[in-house]
C-alpha cells in the first residue's frame, strides 16, 4: 500500500464494461446530432440559394459583366526599366585626393551603403520635385503628337477618368487644380527603384497606362540622377582645387616669408642654429608647395575627364504588351465573388423571408399536408378558367388531377366520401376561385354531378343575380330555379348572392344544413367558392359542413402569420358540427413552372432537330455515292449516259 501512497487509482466504476458502452454511445449520438445540424444547416442554405435562384443568378452576370466592362474600360499598364550601374570605387577618389592619399578598395559594406545611398536619393520627394517640370513637358508634347491618333477606347477612358475626378470633387467638396502635391504622389506610386540581386545595378522601373510615357519617366529619372551626379562631382572637383589653390597661396606666402628670412640671417650676424631652423623650414615649405601643386594638377586633369559613379546600363524602351491582366480574366473571379455575396443575401432574405415558396415550407408552417403545387396560367378577364379542359396535358391540368387524387385518398375506406370541398383563403387574390372552379370542370370531366356553390365575388360568373341561394332560403324559392347547367363545361352553379352582406344571413339559416346534405346527396361532387377570411370572417361557418378544406397559397406573397391564422380560425369551427370528419390541406398556387423541365423539352426538341438533320445529310451522301458508283460503271461499259436528276427522280 506504501506503494501506491501519492498515485492517482481510477475508481472501478469507469472501468465497468457497461459504463464504457454508455459513455460510447453518448459520443456517437452526440457526434450524430452535430453531423444531422451540419446538415440542417447545409440544406438550408441549398434552400435558400434554391429558393432565390434568379436573383443569384442574375447577381452573378451583373457581376461578370461589370468586371468585364471595367476591364475593358481600364487602362492597362506598361512596365518599363532602365538600368543604373554603380561605380563605388569612384566614390571615394576626391575624399581620397583631398585626403593625400590614394583611393583604396572599397569593403562590401561600403558598396552596400553606397547603393542603398543612391537608391534613397532617386526616390526622394526633392529629387522626384524637380523631375515635375521636365516630365509636364514631356507629357505635353506627347499628349499633342496623340490628339488626331487616339482611338475611341482611349477617349471614352479619358472621359470616364475627367467624369471620375469631377464627381470625387463634388463629392467631397473640393475643387483643386492639379498641384505639385499630387503629381508628385502620383509619379511615387508609378516609380520603383530597387538593387538587382546583390549586383552593382540599379533598376529604376516605371508603370504608366502608355508605354511611351512608361518609357520616358524611367529614361527621365535615370539620365537626370546621372546628370546630377556628374554635376556634383564637377562641383565637388571644382571645390578641391579651389580649396588647393588657397593652400597653396598661403604655403607660397611662408615659403617666400622663410626664403627672406633666411637671406636676411646670413647677411647680419651669423646664427648657426638660428640658419639650420630657417633652412628645416624653407625645405619643409617647399616639398608641401610642391605636393599641393602636384595634387592640383591631378584634380585639373580628373575634372577635364570628370566622371560620376552611376552611369546609364540600359535605357527604357517602350514594351509591347501591358504588364496587367487581360480584361477577360477579371470575369471568373468578379463572378465567383458575387456568386458568394448571392448566396449570402439569398441566406439573409430566406431567413427574414415570413411568406411561404415551396412545399416544405407550408407543411412545416401549417402542419398540414400540402395536396398540390398549382403553376400559373393565363387568363383573360371575363372569362372562366377553361385552361384545364384546352390543355389536358399541361402541367397545370395535372396539378388539377393531383389534387382531386389527394381528396379522394384522404379516406381510403370510402374514397367517394369526400364529396363536400370548400376552397379558401386568408386574403383575396390567392387564386382561390381558379383553383374552385378548376376543381369542378376538371370534376365535371370525369362524369360526375359537379356543383359550384359561389360565396365569393367571382366577377366571371355565367348566372344572373335573380336567382341565388338567398332567395331560395329568404323567399322559399325552388333550388331548381337557382342553380344553372352550364352547358359547354357540364357543371351546374349555384350562386349564394351578389352582396357580401348577405353572407351572415345565409350561413346563419337554419336551413343550411339540410340544404348542404340535399346537395350533398344528389351532386358527387360539390365544391364551395368561400371568401376570404379577412374580407368574410364569417367564412369560417363553412368549414363545419365540409368534407374538405383547402387553404390556397399564393406560392412567395402569402404571409405564414397569416396561413396560420386563417387556418386556426377554420380548425376552431370544428365543434360547430361534431359529427362531420373535416380534413384541411393546403395548395400552393402561382408557382414558378420549373425550369429543368422546359430545359428538357428544349433539349429534346435540338437533339430530334439533330437527329433528323443528320439523317438527311447521311441518305444525301448514300444517294450521292450511289448514283455515282453506277454512273462510273455504266461509262467504263459503254452504255448511254444517265442523267442523274431524272433517275433520282424515278426512284
Amino acid at each position: 500500500m506504501e506503494a501506491l501512497v501519492g498515485r492517482r487509482i481510477r475508481s472501478l466504476q469507469a472501468l465497468s464494461p457497461d459504463m464504457a458502452e454508455d459513455e460510447l454511445g453518448r459520443r456517437l449520438t452526440e457526434q450524430s446530432l452535430a453531423s444531422n445540424d451540419g446538415l440542417q444547416s447545409l440544406n438550408r442554405v441549398l434552400d435558400s440559394v434554391r429558393k432565390y435562384r434568379r436573383l443569384v443568378v442574375r447577381m452573378i452576370v451583373v457581376g461578370a459583366l461589370l468586371a468585364g466592362v471595367a476591364g475593358l474600360l481600364m487602362s492597362p499598364s506598361y512596365l518599363a526599366t532602365a538600368q543604373l550601374a554603380v561605380d563605388v570605387r569612384q566614390s571615394g577618389a576626391v575624399d581620397a585626393l583631398n585626403a593625400g592619399g590614394a583611393s583604396a578598395a572599397p569593403t562590401p559594406a561600403a558598396e552596400e551603403s553606397t547603393i542603398d545611398t543612391h537608391v534613397t536619393v532617386l526616390l526622394s520627394d526633392a529629387y522626384l520635385r524637380r523631375l515635375l517640370p521636365t516630365l509636364r513637358a514631356l507629357e505635353d508634347a506627347r499628349h499633342g503628337a496623340e490628339t488626331g491618333s487616339r482611338t475611341w477606347m482611349q477617349s471614352l477612358r479619358t472621359l470616364l477618368g475627367r467624369t471620375w475626378s469631377a464627381t470625387k470633387e463634388l463629392l467631397l467638396g473640393k475643387n483643386h487644380e492639379p498641384d505639385d502635391g499630387s503629381a508628385l504622389a502620383a509619379l511615387k506610386r508609378s516609380l520603383k527603384v530597387g538593387q538587382e540581386r546583390r549586383s552593382r545595378i540599379i533598376a529604376v522601373t516605371s508603370t504608366a497606362a502608355n508605354p511611351q510615357r512608361a518609357a520616358e519617366i524611367a529614361n527621365a529619372v535615370a539620365q537626370s540622377y546621372v546628370d546630377e551626379a556628374t554635376r556634383q562631382k564637377q562641383s565637388d572637383v571644382e571645390y578641391a582645387l579651389s580649396s588647393l589653390a588657397t593652400q597653396s597661396s598661403k604655403v607660397q606666402r611662408d615659403l617666400a616669408k622663410a626664403e627672406e628670412e633666411l637671406k636676411a640671417s646670413r647677411l647680419g650676424q651669423p646664427s648657426p642654429s638660428r640658419d639650420a631652423a630657417l633652412e628645416w623650414q624653407v625645405t619643409t615649405l617647399a616639398q608641401q608647395f610642391e605636393t599641393l601643386l602636384r595634387r592640383r594638377q591631378e584634380l585639373t586633369a580628373k575634372g577635364l575627364t570628370a566622371q560620376s559613379d552611376v552611369s546609364i546600363l540600359a535605357t527604357a524602351t517602350p514594351p509591347e504588351r501591358p504588364t496587367s491582366l487581360h480584361p477577360l480574366l477579371m470575369i471568373p473571379p468578379a463572378a465567383i465573388i458575387f456568386a458568394l455575396l448571392a448566396c449570402v443575401l439569398a441566406v439573409v432574405l430566406n431567413h427574414f423571408d415570413r411568406t411561404l415558396h415551396t412545399e416544405a415550407d407550408a407543411v412545416e408552417a401549417l402542419r398540414i399536408p400540402c395536396a398540390g403545387l398549382i403553376p400559373s396560367i393565363p387568363l383573360e378577364p371575363g372569362k372562366q378558367p377553361h385552361y384545364v379542359l384546352e390543355e389536358p396535358a399541361s402541367h397545370y391540368a395535372r396539378a388539377i388531377r393531383s389534387i382531386l387524387v389527394s381528396i379522394l385518398a384522404s379516406d381510403p375506406a370510402t374514397p367517394r366520401s369526400q364529396r363536400v370541398v370548400l376552397v379558401s383563403s386568408s386574403i383575396g387574390g390567392e387564386g382561390k376561385t381558379t383553383l374552385a372552379w378548376s376543381l369542378g370542370l376538371y370534376a365535371a370531366r370525369l362524369g360526375w354531378r359537379t356543383l359550384l356553390l359561389d360565396f365569393g365575388q367571382f366577377t366571371r360568373r355565367p348566372g344572373g343575380e335573380s336567382a341565388n341561394l338567398l332567395s331560395v332560403l329568404a323567399y322559399g324559392r325552388p333550388l331548381a330555379d337557382a342553380i344553372e347547367h352550364i352547358h359547354e363545361s357540364g357543371i351546374d352553379y349555384l350562386p349564394a348572392t351578389s352582396f357580401g352582406g348577405h353572407r351572415l344571413r345565409i350561413l346563419a339559416d337554419p336551413k343550411i344544413p339540410s340544404l348542404l346534405r340535399q346537395l350533398s346527396d344528389t351532386y358527387d361532387f360539390v365544391i364551395i367558392d368561400g371568401p376570404s377570411l379577412l374580407e368574410a370572417p364569417e367564412a369560417r361557418l363553412l368549414a363545419s359542413w365540409a368534407d374538405h378544406v383547402l387553404l390556397a397559397i399564393h406560392s412567395g406573397s402569402t404571409d405564414r402569420e397569416a396561413a396560420q391564422t386563417a387556418l386556426h380560425q377554420l380548425v376552431r369551427t370544428e365543434h360547430l358540427n361534431p359529427a362531420q370528419n373535416t380534413r384541411f390541406s393546403s395548395v400552393l398556387t402561382r408557382v414558378e413552372p420549373l425550369q429543368q423541365d422546359q430545359f428538357g423539352e428544349r433539349a429534346k426538341q435540338l437533339v430530334k432537330r439533330t437527329w433528323g438533320a443528320l439523317c438527311r445529310r447521311s441518305k444525301r451522301a448514300i444517294t450521292w455515292r450511289t448514283w455515282r458508283g453506277d454512273a462510273i460503271e455504266l461509262k467504263r461499259s459503254g452504255s448511254p449516259k444517265l442523267n442523274p436528276r431524272n433517275w433520282l427522280r424515278s426512284d
